[in-house]
């Protein structure tokens, strides 16, 4: 998990009480956060470090950016499988059992992710879920022009995320650009046909709007064609179709992810 200023607290502890209800515990937990994170926050992760049944591990910063907070973690993790989780989100009970049990199954897969069930005020009332392929192939394909997999539903053997170079430091769409460079690597990505993980739809279509995303965008695709996925014929199409969204009005850009990405 990554935590960083500007998160609730309150949001923060609901996810710390899904991870110590699971029905499989992790043996730990690595939280890779800012130096100056606001007192608040540190002090969940303390409540949390002293009622988990598990470890947890309290991981300090100096360098902003996703990409490189998710490598530390990787990094400091002991265990075959890492899960990744955002501060915001609420993992279901069954969720880390339930893809252990998978990878036990389908010992020649290297990520597995699930599907997840987005909700605005209350946990309880999903609105939407976003689905993604499950069968290897399907999920080779998708990732021509979207990302195949579910972040914040995400188990992977930790070796082969070590092997391919680790997340990488980027601010947009740095675990794509790893699922890319694991396929291109002949890893092998799949998910699990159910909702794992419940996250805050609130927002998210205010994030992916204007000029800053676009230009993020272009440096994506960059990254992408760089791994050897895809070429730039591809990239060029990708954006073609993504770089409108971007300046779409919000109630339009909240129908089209709706009409097209989600059930």
């Amino acid at each position: 998990m990554t935590t960083y200023v500007g998160d609730e607290v309150s949001e923060l502890r609901e996810c710390f009480d899904s991870l110590v209800t699971q029905r499989r515990l992790p043996d730990e937990l690595v939280v890779v956060r800012d130096f100056d994170l606001p007192s608040e926050l540190v002090a969940a992760i303390d409540d949390l470090e002293a009622r988990a049944d598990f470890h947890v591990r309290d991981v300090a910063v100096d360098e902003r950016g996703r990409g490189h907070a998710r490598k530390v973690g990787v990094e400091r993790a002991d265990s075959e499988f890492v899960a990744i989780i955002d501060a915001d989100d609420i993992a279901l009970p069954h969720r880390l059992e339930r893809q252990l049990a998978f990878f036990e199954s389908n010992p020649t897969v290297d990520v597995a992710g699930g599907f997840i069930g987005e909700f605005e005020t209350s946990s309880g009332e999903i609105r939407a879920v976003r689905e993604v392929p499950t069968d290897p192939g399907a999920v080779r394909r998708m990732a021509h022009y979207r990302s195949p997999v579910n972040h914040p539903t995400v188990m992977f053997r930790r070796q082969a995320v070590v092997d391919a170079g680790n997340y990488r430091h980027m601010e947009y769409g740095e675990d794509y650009e790893l699922w890319c460079r694991l396929l291109s690597n002949d890893r092998v990505l799949a998910n699990v046909p159910e909702v794992l993980v419940k996250v805050r739809a609130d927002g998210v279509i205010a994030r992916r709007q204007g000029w800053d995303i676009a230009k993020r965008e272009i440096e994506l695709q960059r990254a992408i064609v760089e791994t050897g996925f895809y070429d730039w014929k591809i990239a060029l199409l990708n954006l073609s179709v993504r770089i409108p969204l971007r300046f779409f009005p919000k109630r339009l850009l909240e129908r089209t992810y709706r009409r097209y990405f989600r059930s």
